[in-house]
């Protein structure tokens, strides 16, 4: 009975200073580990120097920067594929309802030799944890290219890649794809720049000799020639070649990097005959709306606001692009809509309310342009392909737009009427000598501004007291 007795005491205070939860919990992870290994089919060996580069990111909506959740840097070495990594996402950082992707880049000296070109889902929706991920070639400059011809874009859809000079990071990778019905998407990574991934879609063309690829996605346009059927340069704002040593090229792939993900969509909806259809604004672009997803909440929105029966209505939403049977007839290609953001009743594609009070500008997700700068008049030059102009988006707290030469992108802080600008970076394309001042000027005046308020229909950008700059509200047609 006593060693019952002792047995029982014992138990008691083990549980009173171990108790039960620490003596069978393992510690708590604080991230989600993501492994696996980066190769290539290529019978090729990489120098020492080549460096493999791995991100997580977070791929969920297209207007707004991805997030790289972690990022790690492989260098060879000795080593040869596959090469194996490893990295650590904070479970604080992970969204649930959220899309995350893995990509991978083996750069030689600061030049891009191999890419992703697959879509590799991580962290959510039942997506592994291990990942062998295969990388295809980006082709090499041709030492002779080949005379330029009407078939030069013919094998589309492509994908072309590089890594372009950045003005404050150590380079730009571009990844764009090209179809043959017009749509582009062009995703650019600022290295080194936190949430510094930008999607962009649109529509676009070449000019009579196919010479010229214009990329245009609302009020963005993007000027490149076409070298031959595996080569693009960038151009300047003109048209005219960038006088640089530092790459301007983006290079076919192997593969395809197909437009499939989610993406963040602004257009048309419109329903007739239990038929629904989708036209983007950016690209000009129709398809068939699935009755997938969230589709519901679309439809039924557009039912209690349209201004007539089949009449379109301006949406929002985030989607993607998919294959999937038709009801008459073979499959066929149709949005599916992932999450439905809202609409703006009485406006369309090509034609926002022009009528709408300027001084209820908001100072988000509002396209400014710039009219005055330190006290002087800002005007159109002469050669000066497009305005200066900034747009500060509500989701994400990020700010983009054009500065006289170049595009540019990063962050803002607002508090009140406080505001400042960071983690600022841009392209670097070289212009006439007026337009590099006046950049140089306005990327000046972001990096002083310490306020704003909104006056008569005009944002005002402020140091302290003083007026840096004075910005219209445009609405766009």
């Amino acid at each position: 009975m006593s060693k019952l007795i002792f047995t029982v005491l014992w138990l008691i205070a083990l549980f009173v200073v171990f108790p039960a939860n620490h003596l069978y919990a393992q510690p708590t992870a604080e991230a989600v580990s993501i492994n696996g290994s980066a190769a290539y089919r290529q019978r090729i060996a990489m120098p020492p120097d080549a460096v493999l580069t791995v991100r997580v990111e977070d791929v969920s909506q297209a207007d707004k920067p991805a997030a790289v959740l972690a990022e790690v840097h492989e260098p060879f070495g000795p080593r040869q594929v596959p090469i194996p990594f490893s990295l650590q996402v904070p479970y604080t950082r992970i969204d649930p309802s959220h899309r995350y992707a893995i990509r991978a880049t083996i750069s030689v000296n600061g030049v891009l030799r191999f890419t992703t070109t697959r879509h590799y889902a991580v962290l959510t929706r039942d997506a592994p944890s291990h990942i062998d991920l295969l990388l295809d070639a980006v082709q090499p400059a041709s030492k002779t290219p080949a005379p330029v011809s009407k078939n030069a874009l013919v094998a589309l859809p492509a994908t072309f890649v590089g890594v372009t000079p950045c003005a404050d990071c150590s380079g730009i990778e571009q990844t764009l794809t090209l179809r043959a019905d017009g749509l582009y998407r062009l995703r650019r990574i600022y290295q080194g720049k936190p949430d510094g991934t930008f999607t962009e879609l649109g529509r676009w063309s070449t000019d009579a000799s196919s010479k010229r690829l214009t990329l245009l996605s609302g009020s963005e346009l993007s000027l490149l020639e076409v070298i031959d059927s595996d080569t693009l340069r960038q151009l300047d704002r003109l048209g005219q070649p960038i006088t640089s040593p530092a790459n301007q090229d983006l290079r076919r792939t192997a593969l395809v990097d197909p437009i499939t993900e989610s993406l963040h969509w602004h257009g048309e909806f419109s329903y007739m005959a239990d038929a629904a259809t989708f036209t983007d604004c950016a690209s000009g672009l129709r398809w068939p709306v699935a009755t997938l997803g969230d589709y519901l909440a679309m439809e039924r929105n557009y039912l209690q606001v349209r201004s007539a029966p089949a009449a379109p209505l301006l949406i929002n939403f985030d989607g993607r692009l998919e294959v999937l049977p038709a009801m008459e007839g073979p499959p066929i290609e149709q949005i599916v809509v992932d999450r439905f953001d809202g609409s703006q009743p009485g406006a369309t594609c090509s034609s926002l309310e022009q009528d709408k009070n300027s001084n209820a500008a908001s100072l988000t997700d509002t396209y400014w342009k710039l009219i005055e700068l330190e006290g002087d008049k800002v005007a159109l030059a002469a050669t000066q392909q497009r305005e200066v102009r900034i747009t500060l988006a509500s989701e994400g707290s990020r700010a983009s737009g054009f500065s006289g030469c170049n595009q540019f992108m990063g962050a803002y802080v607002k508090d009140g009427n406080n505001l400042k600008f960071t983690q600022m970076a841009g392209t670097m394309m070289a212009c006439e000598a007026p337009l590099m001042e006046l950049e140089s000027q306005v990327l000046k005046m972001l990096s002083v501004t310490t306020s704003y308020r909104i006056d008569n229909g005009q944002l005002i950008f402020l140091a302290g007291d003083k007026v840096l700059a004075r910005f219209k509200a445009v609405y766009l047609r």
